[in-house]
């Protein structure tokens, strides 16, 4: 039987909930604290080793349990104000870009051995 190695990397907010929702289903999953880099946010990888004809339940479990929301991305290009009057350079300093995030980023590998010890 083969196995594959399941990593769904997920917001923080949603990690609870996909957690509780893979031991509902009856998979062991194994959550890691990191951080993304798109948006520098801290986020969870949930990594679950199953076997091969159940990727596509977790899969599903992974997708259904996230959510999609638009996230403010910081200005990162120099505003010059100078010559604006106070209000206008306030607003302009704090405008950036809306980004819609995704809800996972999954990658599932080849196990060549998986044990429970």
């Amino acid at each position: 039987m083969g196995m594959k190695l399941v990593m769904a990397i997920v917001q923080n907010d949603d990690a609870d909930d996909l957690i509780d929702a893979l031991t509902a289903a009856d998979f062991r999953a194994t959550r890691l604290a990191s951080t993304g880099g798109f948006l520098r946010q801290g986020n969870t990888t949930v990594i679950v080793g199953v076997p091969v004809e159940a990727v596509n339940d977790v899969l599903n479990i992974v997708a259904s349990h996230g959510h999609n929301p638009k996230q403010a991305l910081p200005n990162s290009f120099p505003t010059f104000t100078a010559n604006l009057p106070k209000a206008q350079a306030t607003e302009a300093q704090g405008s950036g870009v809306e980004v819609q995030a995704g809800r996972a980023t999954v990658f599932v590998l080849d196990l060549e051995r998986y044990e429970r010890i």
